[in-house]
C-alpha cells in the first residue's frame, strides 16, 4: 500500500475504535491494484487488491488509512460531520473587489453569457460612487485585491487608471498590501501595457481563455484586429506576462467540435510549461441556460473528455502531475459565497455573482450566503466535499438544461484510471 498524497489534516487512530470504509472513498480497480481517492480528505492511495480482498492490512497500514480519511469511525455520520464545517456567511470584511468597468467586449464568443446583456460602461457618476465605496472599505484594511472583469476590461484601461489614481489621492496605497488581477482575452495587452499594469495596477495575476487551435480560436473569438491573429496576439501577451512574473491561469474551452484537437492545442502552447507561474485549466463549455446544442459536451461525455485531456497532459512537459490534479475538499463553495468578496457592476451596484450582476442585487438575494439547501440535496453524493452542491447560479435557474455539477466531479474517475494504468511507476 502506498499513500500518494496525504490529507492536509490528519485524523488520530484510536486502538479501541471500530472503523468502516469512508462513504467518500472513490475507487478504480485494475488487475492487481486499486486506486483510491477520498473526497473529504483529498488523500490518494494505491492499494494491492489482495490486501483489500483479504483485509490483511498491517496495523501500520490501518493507521495510515485512518489518518488520511479512508477509514472512519464505524458509527460516524460523515455528511453531518463535513456539513458542520462548511462556512455559510453574509458579506463581511470585504477585501476582494471584482470590478466590471464595462460589459462591452472586442470579441464575439458564441458561448458568452453576457452577449445578450445591455451594454454599459462606468460613467462619471458611477465612477464617483465606486471610488467612494472602495475608500470606505479599504481605508482600514491592511490588504485587498482589485479584480478587473468584463466584458473586456482592457477596453477601459484608462478607467482602471482613473479609479486607482483617485483611490491613491484619498488612501495612502503605499501603506497597503494590495494587488490587481484581471480576466481578459489579452488581445489588447502589448508589452507596454503589461508593464503599465504591473507598475500602476500592481497586476500579479491574469485569467485568460483560448478556444482551440489558432484557426479555431480566431473563428470563435471573432475579434477585429486589423487582420492580426487573435491567437497570436494572445500568445504574445501571455509571454509578456509570464516573463514579467505575472501568474497566468490559461483556461482552454472544449466542446464536441474542438476536443479532438486538444493535443494540437497543447503542442502550440508548450513553451509556457517551463514557467512556474503558469497554470492550465482545460474544461468544458457551459451551454446556454435553456438549450443544449450538439456541440456542447453533455454530462455522460465529460469523464471521457477528461481522460483524454489528462492523458495528453501526462505525456507533455506540463509540470502538474496526475496526483496533483485531484481536487482538494472545500469548506466554502464558489467565489460568490465567500464573505470577503463582492462584484461591482458598471453602474456601481453591488452583487455576489459575476453571472448575476445585472439582475438581483446584493440585498435581494441571500442564496449565496446560505446555500445549505443545495448541500442537503447532494447529501448522498460521494463528490459532495469537492463541490458543495455545485453551481448555485445554475441550481437556481428554473428549467435550465445546465447541470449544477462542476468540473471537479468529472475529473476524479479519469485521474484514478490513469493512476491504475501507470501503476508500475509507483512501485
Amino acid at each position: 500500500m502506498q499513500i500518494l498524497r496525504g490529507s492536509k489534516t490528519k485524523v488520530e487512530w484510536l486502538e479501541n475504535m471500530d472503523y468502516k470504509n469512508s462513504v467518500y472513498n472513490i475507487t478504480e480497480t485494475g488487475q492487481s491494484i486499486t486506486a483510491i481517492y477520498n473526497t473529504a480528505s483529498g488523500a490518494v492511495a494505491m492499494v494491492e487488491n489482495d490486501l483489500i480482498n483479504n483485509f490483511s492490512f498491517s496495523v501500520h497500514d490501518i493507521k495510515k488509512l485512518v489518518e488520511n480519511g479512508f477509514l472512519v469511525p464505524k458509527y460516524s455520520d460523515e455528511f453531518e460531520k463535513y456539513f458542520s464545517n462548511i462556512r455559510f456567511s453574509p458579506k463581511n470584511s470585504i477585501n476582494f473587489f471584482t470590478i466590471i468597468p464595462t460589459t462591452y467586449c472586442n470579441a464575439k464568443c458564441f458561448y458568452c453569457y453576457e452577449e445578450d446583456y445591455c451594454k454599459q460602461s462606468i460613467n462619471s457618476q458611477a465612477h464617483i460612487s465606486i471610488v467612494n465605496y472602495l475608500v470606505k472599505e479599504i481605508e482600514n484594511k491592511e490588504e485587498f485585491v482589485l479584480d478587473w472583469y468584463g466584458g473586456e476590461p482592457l477596453l477601459c484601461a484608462r478607467e482602471i487608471d482613473h479609479i486607482i489614481t483617485d483611490l491613491s489621492r484619498i488612501v495612502d496605497l503605499s501603506q497597503k498590501r494590495w494587488t490587481s488581477s484581471i480576466t481578459t482575452n489579452a488581445t489588447l495587452f502589448d508589452e507596454e501595457l503589461v508593464k503599465h499594469a504591473i507598475n500602476k495596477w500592481n497586476l500579479n495575476a491574469a485569467y485568460i481563455t483560448i478556444d482551440g487551435t489558432e484557426e479555431d480560436h480566431n473563428f470563435r473569438k471573432n475579434v477585429f484586429l486589423d487582420g492580426k491573429s487573435a491567437f497570436a496576439e494572445t500568445y504574445k501577451a501571455i509571454t509578456f506576462l509570464l516573463n514579467a512574473g505575472v501568474y497566468v491561469n490559461l483556461r482552454i474551452h472544449l466542446d464536441n467540435q474542438n476536443k479532438n484537437s486538444f493535443p494540437e492545442i497543447i503542442g502550440s502552447i508548450n513553451e509556457f510549461f517551463k514557467f512556474d507561474n503558469f497554470h492550465l485549466f482545460p474544461t468544458f463549455l457551459f451551454p446556454p441556460e435553456f438549450s443544449m446544442e450538439e456541440n456542447y459536451i453533455k454530462d455522460f461525455q465529460k469523464e471521457e473528455l477528461f481522460y483524454n485531456v489528462f492523458s495528453v497532459l501526462k505525456e507533455s512537459s506540463y509540470k502538474q502531475t496526475i496526483v496533483e490534479s485531484f481536487p482538494w475538499p472545500k469548506i466554502q463553495n464558489c467565489f460568490a459565497t465567500k464573505e470577503n468578496t463582492i462584484v461591482i457592476s458598471p453602474d456601481g451596484s453591488l452583487h455576489s455573482c459575476v453571472q448575476e450582476f445585472l439582475s438581483d442585487d446584493l440585498n435581494s438575494n441571500d442564496k449565496f450566503c446560505n446555500y445549505s439547501q443545495y448541500c442537503k440535496e447532494c447529501k448522498n453524493c460521494k463528490f459532495f466535499p469537492i463541490c458543495l452542491g455545485g453551481c448555485i447560479h445554475n441550481r437556481s435557474i428554473k428549467g435550465t438544461v445546465r447541470t449544477p455539477c462542476v468540473r471537479n466531479k468529472f475529473v476524479v474517475h479519469p485521474l484514478l484510471q490513469l493512476l491504475v494504468e501507470d501503476y508500475g511507476k509507483f512501485k
